[in-house]
């Protein structure tokens, strides 16, 4: 039995596909490489499913010239998109790297067989849970939509506004920061007190070897206050999906 699917179809699922690719690459948790290219690649095409019939709807003339030039302005579309919530969801990392920093985990990075790259212990766990919080949560189908609600902003072809662009990355990455230090904040401040106590007790007694028991205390007291920052988590992650989602409506073809 053949089947009959006309060009302006094929053109449409062909263009939507395009951006969600863009977008399937770099926004997170798709962008993992414990996802097979195969998975991404259907899931570009599940999602392109979604927006397919916006992508009809603004269609227009179906030349050779016009298709690939819409393509790669689509891809390029979807990247920045991708690029945005990358930037939103680095904050629950960023948080635990700093962790691993002022606590002493980072002297010795682990190697994650998932993303096939060093990583530091309490920075990955951190990612792991931002992603199992992102799913349970429902925080996924908010990229989905923001992915949808996109085409009002940037229709098909549409051109990314250089002047937006800037002013979206600059309070993508502001706020990245200062989320990664709400959260992270106070075990750092802890873990500083300690630093202080320590330092004022070998000054009292030279005799004793602090310095030689530093790392076990902060080592244990990272471990012990950690479980305050899980609790932050789900609230932090749905104000930085929230606010990605807000950052594709502000962005506005020229």
């Amino acid at each position: 039995m053949d089947l009959d699917v006309s060009e302006a179809t094929l053109a449409a699922l062909l263009l939507a596909t395009a951006r969600t690719a863009g977008f399937v690459l770099l926004a997170p948790p798709f962008n993992s490489k414990a996802i097979p290219a195969t998975v991404k690649g259907a899931l570009s095409v599940c999602l392109a499913l979604v927006v397919f019939h916006q992508v009809q709807a603004q269609l227009g003339q179906l030349s050779t010239g016009y298709l690939v030039l819409t393509a790669l302005t689509e891809v390029v579309i979807g990247a920045a998109l991708g690029f945005v919530v990358q930037l939103f969801f680095a904050a629950i990392q960023l948080a635990g790297d700093i962790l691993d920093v002022t606590g002493g985990f980072s002297l010795q990075p682990a190697y994650d067989p998932l993303s096939m790259s060093t990583a530091s212990t309490i920075g990955r766990l951190q990612n792991l849970l931002a992603i199992g919080l992102l799913f349970t949560s429902g925080g996924h189908l908010m990229l989905v939509r923001g992915l949808y609600t996109s085409y009002q902003g940037l229709p098909l072809g549409a051109v990314l506004p250089a002047e937006q662009i800037g002013p979206t990355v600059v309070h993508a990455m502001s706020t990245m920061f200062l989320a990664a230090l709400q959260i992270a904040g106070p075990l750092v401040a802890v873990l500083l007190l300690s630093d202080v106590a320590l330092g004022l007790l070998s000054r009292a007694s030279p005799q004793m070897n602090i310095f030689s028991l530093g790392f076990p205390v902060k080592i244990m007291l990272t471990l012990l206050m950690l479980g305050l920052t899980f609790p932050l988590l789900p609230t932090a992650l749905d104000t930085l999906m929230e606010t990605a989602t807000r950052a594709f409506l502000a962005l506005r073809a020229g």
